[in-house]
């Protein structure tokens, strides 16, 4: 059973974050930050790395009003909130005293980066030659078993070690996940964890409230999704828009004026982009990896998430039709979605109480 993180009053706690960096990740961060600081009380510094940018604080997260501040009081009174990033990581071992806390905000970005950083280019390559094997006849048998993709291989590679030995894990007092999939992965191998699901902004949930309208018949896909989405392209007599090299606000408009919300990337975390898409009028269709498999990150019904198959192809297909004939009918199945992702912030404050305990 997890133990409640115990602060008090003479508690600072130092949130580790990427310098002017506006991401789903970083914009988290801030955001528990915030609440740290509100709800307890007590001070809260963002540790921006690399330390040398000398513009550290990105424009959309100055709101939040968050001092930063370039060294880290290694006291054991003291709290360091780490991403998951390996470099974070492995930054934060040169700290002997603070408590360290790691909030998972992804799994499979963490395997990613310690693969880059632990093995030098020819080792990754002769690493990965079964996967490039395995990808080749992928492609030729037309994906008749579905996609495996390079996020699938490295998880599998690391499933052989004892990821709760790894010096950079196992120096943490405590654990965050941000999703039920890195909830559910850990679920037997590292002790004290804390489901902390993030939230929508405000930017965001005031769209939600506007009633949605002049919907046309688009698509638009994460550009993080794999190579099945361009058999989907070829295959599928409709427009697609990547969503790849626009701001947030074009993203938003975007969102606006599509039917159809597709990701078919790896999922990391509990991703922000899918919650927004429904937020703001789209029926989702993704596939059946990372955090999208339980119904949990992304509660949508089953008819709407699909394994990389080519037979599934002409499935996809008719559910784009139905959703292009009768939007507002299909959308309404996304109801219990949208009512979830509006109360996130809610819960959110509710899981930080239950996580930490201020004592005096």
């Amino acid at each position: 059973m997890s133990k409640k993180i115990k602060i008090t009053n003479k508690t600072k706690f130092f949130v580790l974050a990427p310098a002017n960096t506006s991401t789903g990740g970083p914009e988290c961060l801030h955001e528990l930050a915030h609440h740290l600081k509100k709800i307890f009380k007590v001070e809260c510094f963002m540790f921006y790395l690399p330390i040398e940018n000398k513009n550290p604080v990105h424009k959309n997260y100055l709101h939040f009003n968050l001092k930063n501040i370039n060294f880290i009081e290694d006291r054991s009174e003291n709290i360091l909130i780490i991403p998951e990033h390996y470099s974070y990581l492995s930054f934060s071992l040169k700290f002997k005293n603070i408590k360290k806390i790691i909030w998972w905000l992804s799994l499979d970005n963490y395997f990613g980066f310690k693969f880059r950083e632990e093995y030098s280019k020819i080792i990754r390559s002769i690493i990965k030659l079964p996967y490039n094997i395995i990808s080749i006849f992928n492609t030729l048998l037309s994906y008749r078993f579905g996609i495996y993709t390079y996020h699938d291989y490295l998880k599998t590679i690391y499933n052989f070690k004892n990821i709760e030995n790894q010096k950079e894990i196992k120096q943490a007092a405590a654990h965050l996940m941000q999703s039920y999939y890195v909830y559910d992965y850990f679920k037997n191998k590292l002790k004290n964890k804390f489901l902390l699901y993030d939230y929508q902004s405000e930017d965001i949930l005031k769209y939600s409230k506007k009633k949605i309208k002049n919907k046309k018949n688009l698509i638009c896909y994460s550009h993080k999704s794999n190579k099945f989405i361009n058999t989907l392209k070829k295959k599928i007599d409709a427009k697609f828009i990547i969503l790849r090299g626009y701001s947030k606000k074009q993203i938003i408009n975007i969102f606006k004026k599509t039917k159809v919300y597709m990701d078919f990337g790896y999922h990391p975390g509990k991703d922000k982009m899918p919650r927004e898409a429904v937020l703001l009028g789209n029926c989702v269709i993704t596939n059946l990896k990372g955090s999208a498999r339980n119904n949990k990150d992304i509660p949508i019904k089953k008819e709407f998430k699909f394994k990389e198959r080519y037979k599934n192809i002409i499935y996809i297909e008719k559910t784009i039709n139905k959703i292009f004939k009768s939007h507002k009918k299909e959308f309404s199945l996304f109801k219990n979605y949208r009512s979830k992702i509006i109360n996130e912030k809610k819960l959110f404050i509710s899981q930080i109480s239950q996580i930490f305990k201020k004592k005096g």
